[in-house]
């Protein structure tokens, strides 16, 4: 889109809560469907840039290798913060996680799922079904926060 003089331009405040809790010993869950990796990689890049661990587990969802972006970053925040990272690709059997996130893949990583605050992002369909996920497996709605991507499939 192109904008020429004389158009209008609307813009808002930064606002929102998907951020990490003040308390820094909160256990968390980052759940990410493609673009959705997008607030998590600045969270993480934050984290490793104050030097703060947390105890944070991220799923990582796209259609294949390829489309997975930062790895560096979380290559990095691994080593220097302790964040586990599990990649799921859902195009490919090549993976140690292939298909969706489902409830065996929470179980066996994050066996404390309960114990846990959960953050959810990416396009409607994946925030949807990981929420779905989560609260078959009993996890309170009050410990799941969501954001999606609208346009984005």
């Amino acid at each position: 889109m192109l904008f020429r003089s004389g158009d209008t331009l609307v813009a808002s405040q930064l606002a929102g809560d998907f951020t990490l809790p003040k308390n820094k010993n909160k256990k968390i869950v980052f759940i990410a469907g493609g673009i959705g990796i997008t607030p998590f990689r600045s969270i993480i890049k934050y984290l490793i840039d104050t030097k703060q661990k947390r105890d944070i587990v991220l799923f990582y969802s796209n259609k294949s290798a390829a489309d997975i972006v930062y790895k560096e970053i979380f290559d990095e925040a691994s080593m220097r913060t302790g964040i586990k990272t599990k990649y799921i690709i859902t195009d490919s059997k090549e993976a140690e996680y292939t298909g969706r996130l489902n409830e065996q893949m929470v179980k066996s990583e994050v066996p404390d799922y309960l114990n846990r605050y959960f953050y959810i992002s990416g396009p409607l369909g994946i925030v949807t079904a990981s929420e779905s996920t989560l609260q078959n497996l009993g996890v309170q709605k009050s410990h799941i926060k969501t954001d999606f991507f609208p346009g984005f499939a």
